[in-house]
């Protein structure tokens, strides 16, 4: 019977596995008491283990982005227009993220220590400060300390010069796409202990102080989806009647199949064969901008982790008493922004990220692995934002480069509004 129970759990996905941890380690958190701290070391050594992986994932995901966009020369205009649709997009997710954070305080009301990455918070510097730092005068340094924001820029930068090396920086190149390669696995190593970190940190936290602790986490995930839909039913209906006077119903509509998908598999990888279908066959984009713009924006246009990371930053803030600033606002803002589009299709990506992001402002790293028992709960959410962001915006760039191939008798145009919305038949 214990054999067949063992083989069971070890066929398992990843997230049911993180998921049955939480619950029971909880439930023996409970059961137990404080006596359960006892396995709080696995749970720090999990911790740090995450910790240690930030550098060297970050760093070369984020040089083999730039690398990456060699082919991006083909379509000049259109990356132009993309990129800075993506970059916008993502600020204005990231700052719903963080109001809506504010708004509702997740984290309000619970103390834990979670100091286990030595973090130590110091007075924020000015904006001045931090423009003028952002490029480091050592980079073994910054790399050495883990100064995410410096390490960012220097990425993006040796990424440029490498790939305007040419011929020459090609060596340059295959090593860190290599070095990205041993950096993923390495993320997969310490990502496939999750679960024994996870079980020891919630059987930590519910033992140490009890239900107390669980009531935030949910309130966590209601105020992601909550802010999740303010980003679909606002911004995204808003600026796609706005610019191109297309009806959100019909968008919608069309798009249904992908956002179902999205919300199971969470996973926009997974999900772009449907999403490039529903773009192609039901929004009229045309094949040339579908199959160039999901694949970039399935990796650099992440609204819905960027969402998640905003919220995430203040419920971190709240349950450390923590009181972030203006500047500190604006660096998180700018650091979700270059990590998420550094990062997106590297596994467990959203822990990644918000170790760097929390890192960058002095947040302390024991409140991710908190966050990780319900990230797979998050990432239903998020990951289905970001599905529907990168539609919205092939659609907005296919709208400006008349790449629509919307047959005449299917747009129904009034003098007075000209909205686009197609009959039922053309849909289904």
């Amino acid at each position: 019977m214990k054999v067949k129970n063992l083989f069971i759990i070890k066929r398992l996905q990843q997230w049911q596995k993180i998921f049955l941890a939480l619950v029971l380690g909880t439930l023996l958190g409970l059961f137990v008491g404080p006596p359960i701290t006892i396995i709080k070391p696995i749970g720090i050594l999990f911790i740090h283990a995450i910790n240690m992986m930030i550098v060297p994932v970050v760093f070369t995901a984020i040089i083999n982005a730039v690398l990456s966009m060699d082919d991006l020369k083909i379509m000049r205009r259109i990356s132009i227009k993309a990129f800075t649709f993506y970059m916008f997009s993502m600020a204005i997710a990231a700052s719903i993220g963080l109001w809506i954070g504010n708004l509702f305080t997740p984290g309000a009301g619970l103390k834990l220590n979670l100091q286990a990455a030595e973090t130590t918070t110091t007075l924020a510097p000015s904006l001045s400060e931090i423009i003028v730092n952002i490029i480091p005068t050592n980079p073994v340094a910054a790399l050495a300390s883990g100064n995410i924001l410096q390490i960012l820029v220097f990425a993006l930068i040796l990424g440029l010069s490498i790939q305007l090396a040419g011929d020459k920086g090609k060596p340059v190149a295959d090593f860190f796409k290599s070095f990205g390669s041993v950096a993923i696995k390495l993320s997969q190593l310490v990502m496939s202990f999750a679960p024994i970190g996870i079980f020891a940190l919630m059987a930590w936290i519910a033992g140490e102080y009890g239900l107390s602790a669980l009531i935030p986490l949910m309130k966590l995930v209601l105020t992601v989806y909550f802010a999740c839909f303010l980003m679909i039913i606002f911004y995204y209906s808003g600026t796609l009647f706005a610019y191109t006077r297309c009806s959100p119903k019909f968008f919608f509509r069309s798009i249904s199949d992908a956002m179902l998908f999205a919300f199971s598999t969470s996973s926009s990888t997974a999900t772009l064969p449907v999403t490039m279908r529903c773009a192609e066959e039901n929004l009229k984009i045309s094949k040339k901008l579908s199959g160039f713009l999901l694949p970039l924006g399935t990796t650099l246009n992440l609204n819905g982790l960027s969402i998640y990371l905003g919220v995430a930053t203040v419920f971190a803030a709240n349950i450390s008493g923590i009181q972030l600033d203006w500047t500190q606002y604006v660096t998180v803002i700018f650091t979700i922004i270059l990590t998420a589009m550094g990062a997106g299709g590297v596994p467990g990506s959203a822990i990644i990220v918000m170790s760097a992001v929390f890192n960058s402002v002095g947040l302390p790293l024991g409140t991710v692995a908190l966050i990780s028992g319900v990230d797979r709960l998050i990432d239903m959410a998020q990951t289905t934002t970001s599905v529907v962001g990168d539609l919205h915006a092939a659609y907005m760039v296919a709208h400006s480069e008349n790449e629509l191939n919307l047959p005449d008798f299917s747009i129904q145009k009034s003098s007075t509004t000209n909205i686009i919305d197609l009959p039922n038949s053309a849909i289904e």
